[in-house]
């Protein structure tokens, strides 16, 4: 006699090299078009842990939740939920797995009376890399789509996402001087309680959950910003990005390493 697995409780050893393509979201433009697919499929599977680099500039900046208009929490996680602050985050990856690439991406932080404890997760997320967009649904759950860029993320400047009828732009003002930063090597991976962390879900492997770094031997230059940001497209994506200028972070970073396997 056998139990079928529930997919809300799949594990990651029941998810195959083709779990990406069920992998939707709340935004229209973070869904995949029939050509994005094609490229998508061309691309290597390359599992975590991956080690990241980012000498052209990741910029972050906060923002405030939205209480009233469209829901950008997929039906899984929606429930009863307290919305924090909202985040974006605009750069250019210079080394990675699959090599170097573009990203924009949209962040919502929130707590739920179950299940206490603060969660993320990223409904947008664009690329230019079909590469990272496979490998991005397979091993994390995260919707990234593609989409054409522009300009850099370098501080004083501006990185645009634009696909048939949307466009995102991201620029930064610095704002006081650099801080430099080294961790030492003894940190290695530091992981999250279930409490902290994201959560991505994926129809074909439950709710994937990311909750561990290698912080050990990164190296970063970090420099407060002012970030402005202008959007167009569906009310999703105005909701996610709204236009305004924000406080942000700017960093260039070298030996950042995202998620271990089985520290989550």
């Amino acid at each position: 006699m056998t139990t079928a697995v529930p997919a809300a409780v799949a594990g990651p050893n029941q998810c195959d090299t083709n779990a990406w393509e069920s992998i939707s979201s709340t935004i229209p433009e973070a869904r995949l078009t029939d050509s994005m697919r094609q490229q998508i499929r061309r691309g290597p599977d390359v599992p975590s842990p991956w080690d990241l680099t980012s000498a052209d500039g990741f910029l972050l900046w906060v923002m405030p939740p939205r209480l009233g208009g469209p829901s950008l929490l997929p039906k899984e996680l929606s429930g009863s939920v307290l919305p924090f602050a909202n985040y974006g985050f605009a750069t250019r990856y210079t080394n990675t797995p699959v090599g170097a690439y573009n990203e924009i991406t949209g962040m919502l932080t929130y707590a739920r009376a179950q299940n206490p404890g603060m969660y993320a997760h990223s409904p947008f997320m664009v690329v230019d890399s079909p590469e990272t967009a496979k490998n991005g649904r397979n091993n994390w759950g995260y919707p990234k789509s593609l989409a054409d860029f522009t300009g850099t993320p370098r501080i004083g400047e501006t990185l645009t996402a634009s696909g048939p009828g949307w466009k995102v732009s991201v620029s930064s003002q610095p704002l006081l001087f650099d801080v430099p930063i080294t961790l030492p090597n003894f940190l290695g991976y530091i992981q999250t309680p279930d409490q902290l962390s994201f959560e991505q879900p994926s129809p074909a492997c439950g709710t994937k959950k990311m909750h561990s770094l290698r912080l050990g031997g990164l190296s970063a230059k970090m420099k407060p910003a002012l970030v402005t940001v202008k959007s167009e497209g569906s009310e999703e994506l105005r909701a996610m990005m709204p236009n305004g200028i924000y406080p942000g972070q700017y960093a260039t970073f070298d030996n950042l390493g995202f998620d271990m396997p089985g520290m989550n």
